[in-house]
C-alpha cells in the first residue's frame, strides 16, 4: 500500500507559482523526456486512444488515459465554453459565475506501475501548466524574444506568459495580449503586471489589443518574435499574410484547437513553413497523427505526414551526432518560421502529475492519506 496525496487547485497553483527558474527547467526536461519516449521510444503503442464526448448542451467531455514504465492514470476534462455561451446569452450567469466556470475543469488520477493509487490532482492548473511547458520547449531555442504576442486571456494565456517571463524575462521588451473582450484583456494584463512586479521584475511593456482592431493586430504581428495562440476558436485568428509577408522568422504556437471544427491558425501559415523547409521553415506537432485527424488548421493545410515533425523527434535529432540536417534544424529553431501545433500527449499529463505530486510531498503540501 502507498500514501495517497490529494492536491486541490489552490495547492497546485501555489506549488507551480513558487518554482524557481531551475525548478521550471527541470519540469521542462521531464515533459521533453516524455515526448521523446513517445516519439522515438516504445511508448506510443502503449497509449490508449482518448475519447471525446460532445454533450447535447454543448459541453465537451475529454477522457484521456495513459501509461508509462513508472505509472498509470487517467484525466477527465470538461470544456463548458459552448454551453456557458448559451447560458450567458440567456442572462443565466452572473459575472462571478461566468469567471468561475470559464476554462477547462477536471481531475487527474494517478497510480504507480502496479496499480496502487498515489494521488488525485485537480486538473485545471496542471493542464494549463503542462500544455504551456510543451510550447515552451521549442520557444527556449529561439534566438530573439523581444516581442511576444498572446492570443487569448484565459489560464493557458496566463501560464504561457508566466513561463516566458520566468525563463526569458530579461530578453522580453513588449508583451501584447490580443482578445475579443476588453474586460478580460484588462483583467489578464492587471494580473500579469502584478505578478511580474512581485516575482520576475522584467522590464516589459504590456499592452492590450482588441481582436477586432485589424490594424493593431497586424502591427503587433508584424513585429512579433513569438506568437502564442491559446483560444478554442472556430475561426482563424488572423490572416496568414500578417506573418508570412515578412522576412524575419517567428515562432508560432497553437494549443487551443483540438477538434476538427476548431481552428486558430490560417492553414497557409503551416503550408508556408513547410514549403520553406531546411533552415527557414518547420512544422512541428506534439502528436502528428492526432493533429492530422483532430486539429482544424492541420487538416485544412493538406500537409502530409512527411511535412510534419514531432517535438520528440526534433529533440532526439538535436541530442544526436552532428549532421547537416541537425545544423539546419537548429538554425531553423533559432531564427526560422516555426509552427508548433499541440493537441496534447497523454504521457505529458502523467509526467506533470507525477512531478507536482513529488514536489508537494517534498514541501509537505496537500492532504496525505496513509494506506489508501
Amino acid at each position: 500500500m502507498s500514501n495517497f496525496t490529494v492536491l486541490t487547485d489552490k495547492t497546485v497553483h501555489e506549488i507551480l507559482m513558487s518554482l524557481s527558474k531551475p525548478d521550471i527547467l527541470t519540469f521542462v526536461d521531464k515533459i521533453a523526456s516524455s515526448l521523446q519516449n513517445f516519439s522515438v521510444g516504445d511508448e506510443r503503442r502503449h497509449q490508449p486512444e482518448p475519447a471525446v464526448i460532445n454533450r447535447p448542451d454543448g459541453r465537451k467531455n475529454l477522457f484521456r488515459s495513459f501509461t508509462s514504465a513508472t505509472g498509470v492514470g487517467v484525466k477527465i476534462i470538461v470544456d463548458p465554453a459552448a454551453a456557458l455561451a448559451k447560458e450567458d446569452g440567456n442572462n443565466a450567469l452572473s459575472g462571478a459565475e461566468r469567471q468561475k466556470m470559464a476554462g477547462l475543469h477536471g481531475v487527474l488520477a494517478l497510480c504507480d506501475r502496479n496499480g496502487f493509487p498515489v494521488g488525485i490532482v485537480n486538473a485545471e492548473e496542471i493542464t494549463g501548466y503542462r500544455t504551456s511547458i510543451s510550447a515552451i520547449i521549442l520557444y527556449m531555442k529561439r534566438r530573439r524574444t523581444k516581442n511576444v504576442v498572446v492570443f487569448g486571456a484565459g489560464k493557458q494565456a496566463l501560464w504561457h506568459l508566466r513561463l516566458a517571463l520566468a525563463l526569458r524575462g530579461s530578453e522580453i521588451e513588449r508583451v501584447s495580449v490580443v482578445n475579443r473582450s476588453k474586460e478580460r484583456t484588462e483583467g489578464l494584463l492587471e494580473q500579469i503586471r502584478g505578478e511580474n512586479g512581485e516575482r520576475w521584475k522584467a522590464d516589459v511593456r504590456f499592452e492590450g489589443v482588441l481582436a477586432g482592431d485589424e490594424e493593431g493586430v497586424e502591427r503587433v504581428l508584424g513585429e512579433a518574435d513569438v506568437v502564442f495562440c491559446t483560444t478554442p476558436s472556430k475561426q482563424v485568428l488572423f490572416p496568414a499574410r500578417y506573418l508570412t509577408g515578412r522576412k524575419e522568422g517567428c515562432y508560432v504556437s497553437a494549443i487551443g484547437s483540438w477538434q476538427k471544427d476548431m481552428i486558430e491558425l490560417d492553414p497557409q501559415i503551416l503550408r508556408e513553413a513547410a514549403e520553406r523547409g531546411g533552415s527557414d521553415g518547420l512544422v512541428v506537432a506534439d502528436n502528428r497523427d492526432d493533429c492530422l485527424h483532430s486539429a482544424g488548421e492541420v487538416i485544412q493545410s493538406g500537409l502530409g505526414v512527411d511535412k510534419i515533425a514531432e517535438v520528440g523527434e526534433i529533440l532526439h535529432l538535436l541530442a544526436g551526432e552532428s549532421s547537416e540536417r541537425q545544423e539546419k534544424t537548429r538554425a531553423c529553431l533559432e531564427t526560422g518560421l516555426v509552427v508548433y501545433k499541440s493537441v496534447g500527449v497523454s504521457m505529458t499529463d502523467l509526467a506533470a502529475g507525477q512531478a507536482v505530486l513529488e514536489m508537494a510531498r517534498k514541501k509537505g503540501q496537500g492532504v496525505s492519506i496513509p494506506d489508501f
